[in-house]
């Protein structure tokens, strides 16, 4: 078996077997459209924490929208639900403070038997918790729902 480690140093490029995504805050207009504000990048170093973690889980059991949160889709949390992620989110930062996780991200066995691994930058991560926060906590505050797309 093959072992790929995502390179932190080539964050910038896409690395096949790693996924990015990106959260916004939404509103609908008068005329039924979807606006969003305030994107919020999630570099694949953040995600596949976000995953490892359960995190994504844990926010995906809350009231959407839309969804399936599940990768390669849009799910929307809805403004309901904005008070219980924030929660999720906060609990995920004390939890995760401070330490070294590894996950495996992805395993494949065509051609060849491939696993893809990530050992998660925790200041990155960190950070993105606080955007995210960040980002849950205004769009409760104005009645937004919050956008999920990984």
């Amino acid at each position: 078996m093959r072992v790929v480690y995502y390179d932190h140093a080539a964050s910038q490029a896409h690395q096949p077997g790693f996924r990015s995504g990106r959260a916004d805050r939404v509103r609908f207009t008068a005329d039924g459209e979807l606006e969003s504000e305030q994107p919020v990048p999630i570099a694949p170093n953040s995600l596949h924490a976000l995953e490892g973690h359960g995190i994504l889980a844990a926010l995906g059991r809350l009231p959407l929208a839309v969804g399936p949160l599940a990768p390669g889709r849009d799910a929307l949390l809805r403004p309901r639900a904005l008070d219980d992620a924030s929660r999720i989110l906060y609990r995920a930062d004390r939890d995760t403070y401070g330490a070294v996780h590894e996950f495996v991200v992805h395993e494949c066995e065509v051609p060849e038997r491939v696993q893809y691994r990530i050992v998660i930058d925790n200041r990155e991560y960190q950070r993105t918790l606080a955007r995210l926060q960040y980002l849950v906590t205004l769009a409760s505050r104005e009645g937004f729902a919050v956008r999920l797309r990984l």
